[in-house]
């Protein structure tokens, strides 16, 4: 397990993670490592940042470049926590046609089965990165997108519901990279439905 991290974010405990349905503890040890990282280079950048602010430096190529990269690293860290804290072991609750998210999803696909299949689909591309649905609370619509990178791509006052990491670090420790779809299964029987309806409100 990661140690919390000194500075403006500290790294969160995910050790109730311990347990999951076929993703190992230590596939999840080993992503909780590379979670700390993001945690610790945002910490550092915003130190960085602030030595150079009160240096009068923010003209300098430095300040730009790490100002760009804070983006990464701090989405890296967040993405991360949502795609934590979307899974319980076993998984939590359940997914009905009748609660809010089953009725944004029936309203968007027309069930909440063609949603999951399309999330499963999106999940599925050719490529690294993210598999998110989205809330979108103004026009109160749910949509599956793809995330490449952690700092672009994010539509712009839009919710994270429900957060699928698919870079390969997420199952490489238990699972061949061709066995994404594996992995999936594992993912979905895992998550954790009530935090998943939290993040409408």
């Amino acid at each position: 397990m990661p140690q919390a991290t000194t500075g403006v974010y500290a790294a969160r405990d995910y050790s109730g993670l311990r347990g999951l349905h076929g993703i190992t503890d230590e596939q999840i040890e080993v992503h909780l490592q590379l979670y700390a990282g993001y945690v610790s280079r945002s910490n550092k950048l915003i130190e960085e940042l602030a030595d150079l602010a009160r240096k009068k430096k923010m003209d300098a190529p430095g300040f730009a470049e790490q100002k760009r990269r804070l983006g990464w690293e701090l989405n890296g860290m967040r993405l991360h926590e949502d795609y934590f804290e979307g899974l319980a072991p076993g998984g939590r609750g359940s997914l009905s046609p009748h609660d809010e998210l089953g009725t944004l999803a029936v309203r968007q696909y027309g069930s909440v089965e063609a949603w999951k299949a399309d999330l499963m689909a999106v999940a599925g591309m050719p490529g690294i990165g993210w598999a998110i649905a989205y809330h979108d609370p103004a026009a109160q619509t749910l949509l599956n997108l793809w995330i490449e990178q952690h700092h672009e791509g994010h539509p712009a006052g839009w919710r994270p519901v429900l957060v699928c990491d698919v870079w390969e670090h997420a199952f490489s420790v238990y699972l061949k990279p061709t066995e994404r779809a594996r992995y999936l299964d594992d993912f979905f029987a895992n998550v954790d439905w009530d935090a998943a309806a939290r993040r409408l409100r």
